[in-house]
This record gives C-alpha cells, structure tokens and sequence, in this order.
C-alpha cells in the first residue's frame, strides 16, 4: 500500500488549523491509520515530500514506524527536510528520488522569561539535538560518525540523493537499485571508469551469461586485470 505524506510535519491537534489555511500537513495518525490500514503482508510505502515542522511529531513517527510489525519503505520524492528528514529513517529502507535533497539542521524554539528559562531551554535543545543524531548514527551504521553528523546539523546540510547515500541516510537512489551500486563507485582515483568495478557489476547483474556473452576471458587468468589497470595508467593524462 502507497501513503503520500505531503507538507508540514503536524501534532495531531495542530493539523487542522494548517489545513484551514489552506497548508497541506500530515499528523502521527496518518501514519497510524495507514499501518492499520496496510492489507496483511503488503510493503508500506510512504512517499516523503515535506520541508519539516514538529520535532516532537516526527520522533513519534519514527517510533510508530519502527514498531510497526510491517516491513515498511520511504520514497522521498522531492525534499526530507527537518522533522522529516528523520521521520522516514523508521522505515526498513528508505529511497530517494535522484533529483530529491535531504537537510538536516539543528532543532529550533522560542523562549520568553528571564535567563533561567532561557537555559532551560537550551537544555531542552541540546537533548533534542542528541536524540535526533541517535535515529541519523543508527541509519548511517558507520558510513558517518556522530561527530560528522553533529557538524552537518550545526551547518544546516542540503544533501543530493549522492550525498545521502554516500552519509549513510538513504538506502538507494530511485531508479539505480537494480545496479546494485551508485555510478560514483564505478569510477577509479584517476575519475576513469574502472574496469574491475565494471566487470563485478556486469556479473552481478548477469550471474549466467550467454555463452559467448561474457567479456571475461575464460582462461585469461588474472592477465586481464593488469592489461585493464595498464590501459586506465596510459590514459591517465
């Protein structure tokens, strides 16, 4: 079942004054309703445009995801920004449309009172900040560490669909699933194809080949990888 989540990132009680604005939004119970609603043994998929809104609102999504039961999918199709950003990483994989951005940033409020209350709610936004980064450092699972997320959040980070995949935030770029590997890792130091990555991914992609098909030599040996790196060496400059 396909649920499209368009908007701003709403506490159920605020989703109707939005609405009455005329802003599109999308609430905790959506996302309740479409896990009840998902026919047994289905994929959830929720497709992702929103630039963001509740910190609190998305926590409880990423939560309710995460102990869905169901075997659950984000497509993000335009922008993850915000709360959104890490609302989708509840899903088992999360996919991104190759003209889509993430952004990360700090969480925000506003305060009014004397400098106790003040730092009582810069408190509240330094534990804000870490529970956030604990839903980024689990989905990256080491492709970044929560340092490096840390700072992408203090610089407020646009990432394109490359740059959330390689961070770790994404699982796979719409369109570029099947190569089982994104076109950047096809390419050697020197920014020319490489011709070991290729071959892996030519037989990958084709565990039996037709006979007469296959463009590694049977009996070649390992002859063929060193004649591949002379050739990139040559055309280095």
């Amino acid at each position: 079942m396909r649920v499209t989540l368009n908007g701003i990132v709403s506490a159920d009680d605020d989703k109707w004054i939005y609405e009455w604005f005329g802003y599109s939004a999308f609430s905790p119970q959506q996302v309740r309703d479409a896990i009840a609603a998902n026919p047994e043994g289905e994929e959830l998929v929720l497709e992702i445009n929103s630039p963001g809104g509740s910190v609190f609102a998305g926590s409880e999504m990423y939560s309710v995801l995460k102990a869905s039961g169901l075997h659950t999918r984000a497509e993000i199709q335009s922008l993850a920004a915000s709360a959104a950003s890490y609302l989708c990483l509840g899903c088992d994989t999360v996919a991104i449309s190759p003209v889509a951005q993430m952004m990360i940033h700090l969480p925000s409020t506003s305060t009014d009172g004397d400098r106790t209350a003040h730092q009582r709610s810069i408190g509240m936004l330094d534990s804000t900040r870490e529970a956030i980064l604990n839903a980024y450092e689990l989905k990256a699972r080491g492709k970044s560490d929560r340092a490096s997320l840390r700072r992408m959040m203090s610089s407020e980070t646009w990432l394109t669909a490359q740059d959330a995949l390689d961070h770790g935030l994404v699982d796979e770029i719409l369109g570029q699933e099947s190569q089982g590997m994104s076109p950047g890792s096809l390419v050697n130091a020197f920014g020319l194809p490489d011709l070991d990555a290729l071959r892996a991914a030519y037989i990958k992609a084709n565990p039996n080949p037709q006979q007469g098909t296959d463009p590694v030599p049977k009996d070649a040996g390992t002859d063929w990888r060193i004649t591949a790196r002379l050739e990139l060496e040559r055309n280095r400059f």
